[in-house]
């Protein structure tokens, strides 16, 4: 069972998804999971660069260098969650909008 600061984090969550229109909770689970799809990811090439650093071998970061996203050029650091999580709400939602994530709105289907 959930009690205490825990469950009042997750409240507060929930209230900040709602106040920002998504009610589903499934929509907030899968929300969620993106955010900490991309964080761990920030996470897990930091520490690949650490290590790599500690064995004095080369490293490539995923996010390294200028980065092309649907025919739109990126510094690949702007990309990576540490970076973006202080961005202004506008901005961020534009980044994770047009780069983090850039889906296309799908044709409705006629059936």
């Amino acid at each position: 069972m959930i009690n205490g600061e825990i469950k009042n984090k997750v409240d507060s969550l929930w209230d900040d998804f709602a106040a920002g229109g998504l009610t589903n909770p499934l929509g907030v689970i899968e929300q969620i999971t993106y955010l900490m799809f991309i964080h761990d990811l920030d996470s897990a090439d930091n520490v690949h660069r650490q290590e790599n650093e500690m064995l004095d071998l080369p490293y490539e970061s995923i996010f390294d260098g200028k980065k092309d996203i649907g025919g739109q050029i990126i510094d690949g650091t702007d990309l990576k969650w540490s970076v973006f999580h202080d961005f202004p709400p506008q901005k961020m939602f534009d980044l994770m909008n047009h780069f983090v994530f850039p889906f296309k709105e799908s044709q409705p289907i006629i059936g």
